[in-house]
């Protein structure tokens, strides 16, 4: 080979290797331009940015992203779709354990925590009671709940955890867990930029489990997820509920949501009629989640959240038609009850809920109608004498 045909067989592959580089690194160049910003004193590099980030576990602001909290358990079902419940033995408790330790997690009364196994950006998102949204944009909730933990923001474990935690008394009412893909990645950013080689190291779907812990019960759930580019959406994972602290609980005490505790139309009507006579329902209009209790004469609350601990007393709900009644199954105490009204989860699309009470005591009917705003507060909205 003459010298010429050696000099146009380099700049060739040069040209070649040259253009397989800007592919490979073309996100990351950037114009370079007099380094003027390293001189000032308030200048931060990228790489010492991303090391305080990484030191406080917090990640770049995302609130612009699209999170349809509604998404999380529209209807009565108590599992998302895909989610089973996991049988809780040694080794998965350990797990949890294991990692919420070396990460030096906070532990409470109420701790909610989700594990992976690869390099994927997967968040953890928990609506309370009021309504309020937990996730990596809003960390401390109003009523006491914080995410602590939140990883893989940039691919730093294979074996990653997030964590929301009450280190005080939660609130009662019904809480909803979700968990959302946010992004596919690999430790090694190259191999992520390669579109042929990617398919073969980064993982899209990914198997994941979410711990609930109540006081001393411990529930796990767990399904698989997918990244999709243009929605990423929630995945609802599950309801669990809190009955109210009452004096002297050490503990909070969790509300096993079964579907068994949802009667459909025509039991509700039944088991009406096996009371005393006296009897309080509640309707509304939205797909808001209310909830109805009683203050007796004596001042103790009658609440669906104490729903075992209330001897007396039958507790009948029709989800699909938003009804709920409290009735007695032995004679009530004479006095003035106070009607209650709580309004525990919130859908994006009915700030205010239009309600209806109706008293019969033994065919002497009263009724209470009136609107409930998304405060979270509880409302009196009535009473009656027996």
């Amino acid at each position: 080979m003459d010298l010429a045909s050696l000099v146009i067989v380099v700049v060739v592959a040069g040209l070649f290797f040259q253009g397989i580089y800007r592919l490979i690194f073309s996100s990351s160049r950037r114009t370079i331009l007099p380094p003027t910003e390293i001189n000032l004193d308030e200048f931060e590099s990228e790489a010492v940015k991303i090391r305080r980030e990484r030191r406080s576990g917090r990640r770049a602001d995302r609130s612009n992203v699209s999170i349809p909290s509604e998404g999380l358990g529209k209807g009565s079902g108590i599992l998302g779709k895909g989610i089973h419940e996991a049988l809780v033995n040694d080794a998965g408790a350990s797990a949890f354990s294991e990692r919420l330790k070396r990460e030096g997690a906070k532990k409470g009364a109420v701790q909610v925590s989700l594990l992976w196994n690869n390099w994927n950006d997967l968040d953890l998102h928990l609506i309370t009671p009021s309504g309020e949204h937990i996730f990596h944009d809003n960390r401390i909730s109003a009523c006491g709940g914080e995410l602590d933990l939140d990883m893989n923001f940039k691919p730093t474990s294979k074996t990653p955890i997030e964590n929301i935690v009450w280190t005080k008394t939660p609130p009662p009412g019904t809480y909803r867990v979700g968990v959302r893909h946010y992004k596919v990645q690999h430790k090694n950013a190259i191999l992520s930029k390669m579109p042929l080689i990617s398919r073969l190291f980064l993982k899209n779907e990914t198997d994941f489990k979410v711990s609930v812990t109540v006081g001393d019960n411990q529930r796990v759930y767990e399904g698989v997820i997918e990244h999709h580019k243009v929605t990423s959406e929630l995945l609802f994972v599950a309801k669990f509920a809190i009955a109210e602290s009452k004096v002297g609980d050490l503990k909070p005490k969790e509300i096993i949501l079964t579907d068994s505790k949802i009667e459909d139309k025509e039991d509700l009507e039944q088991e009406s009629e096996l009371g005393t006579g006296l009897s309080v329902s509640l309707s509304w209009d939205t797909p808001n989640d209310l909830g109805l209790s009683l203050l007796s004469p004596s001042g103790e609350k009658i609440s669906f959240l104490d729903m075992g601990n209330n001897d007396g007393f039958l507790f009948n709900l029709n989800k699909e038609e938003n009804k709920q009644s409290i009735s007695w199954d032995k004679t009530p105490r004479d006095g003035k009850y106070a009607i209650l009204i709580n309004q525990y989860e919130i859908s994006a699309q009915s700030e205010k809920t239009i309600f209806k009470v109706v008293v019969n005591n033994e065919g002497d009917v009263e009724e209470f109608v009136g609107t409930i705003n998304d405060d979270g507060e509880v409302m009196e909205v009535g009473s009656f004498n027996v």
